[in-house]
């Protein structure tokens, strides 16, 4: 016998599964989170004292806390918009008609298929003052791990390859779908590739490289496996990273409290951010 139900509850049904583990993984663990950060935590993970804002107070006036935000924040700066001109001069170089072109996506596409402990771990081999290949081909003497400036620049340099291989692929896909007749329009009325870019792709494609970008900022404000394999914070915390400082706290020193505090400033601190863009950028974006 079949079950019959009223046809307005078939997209909740198809939608449920979905939602459960939406629940489950994902907004619990975010309220238990929240309310974490706003008592007392034992060893144990249950919650004591009710304290309200006393953990937020503390984290805020803790040096080591500054300097994370600093860091999270100057990484971001350069991180974002290096990624996103490396991505997109990518994605048009391997878009131009010409034998190398498959080579060149290829060279782009690459790193995603090396996992990020193993490319971190090679990292931190061919950075390395001694016998690093990269001091020796360069005939330089740069401490990569013992210098502030040299530490935050090789973890940039880790974050857009790590990042690399995602953007290139949706930026190239967005290119590619750029009308060829538009394009053979602008070529005839004598427009160059700067102008073609700027006129003509860029607006078509903003929609893609808004998302690319709304990502990029997610990826940099939540970077710590890097920090992790190749500094781990150092040196002088001139690296460590809100969700570094996140796992000392919460993971390695059993602080919860603190360290439920510091996943909801991340969070909070990172959605602020992608409000502001995406309200700034709205009239701006051309959804086709």
């Amino acid at each position: 016998m079949k079950l019959r139900y009223p046809q307005w509850t078939k997209p909740y049904l198809l939608i449920a599964p979905a939602l459960a583990l939406a629940v489950l993984f994902s907004y619990r663990p975010f309220v238990l989170t929240v309310l974490n950060s706003l008592y007392t935590v034992s060893l144990s993970g249950k919650r004591i004292t009710f304290i309200g804002f006393d953990n937020y107070i503390r984290l805020f006036a803790n040096p080591s806390f500054q300097a994370s935000l600093y860091n999270t924040l100057r990484f971001t700066l350069f991180f974002v918009p290096i990624n996103i001109t490396i991505c997109l001069s990518a994605a048009l170089l391997s878009n131009r008609p010409g034998r190398l072109a498959t080579l060149n996506q290829i060279f782009f596409f690459l790193p995603m298929a090396v996992s990020l402990s193993s490319s971190m771990m090679i990292l931190k081999m061919m950075f390395n003052p001694s016998i690093g290949i990269i001091n020796q081909l360069l005939h330089l003497d740069v401490q990569w791990f013992n210098n502030r400036h040299a530490a935050m620049a090789l973890l940039v340099f880790a974050g857009v390859g790590l990042d690399i291989g995602l953007n290139f692929l949706l930026l190239s896909a967005a290119l590619r779908n750029v009308p060829t007749d538009l394009l053979e329009v602008a070529r005839i009325e004598g427009a160059n590739s700067v102008q073609t870019f700027r006129y003509l792709q860029g607006p078509l494609i903003s929609s893609t490289l808004l998302f690319v970008v709304v990502t990029n900022i997610k990826d940099a404000m939540l970077i710590s496996s890097p920090v992790m394999i190749l500094t781990e914070g150092g040196p002088f915390r001139s690296t460590q990273t809100l969700v570094y400082q996140m796992y000392l706290e919460g993971f390695k020193s059993g602080n919860y409290a603190i360290g439920s505090t510091i996943a909801t400033v991340v969070f909070t601190l990172t959605f602020s951010i992608l409000l502001l863009l995406l309200h700034l950028e709205r009239r701006r974006v051309y959804y086709q």
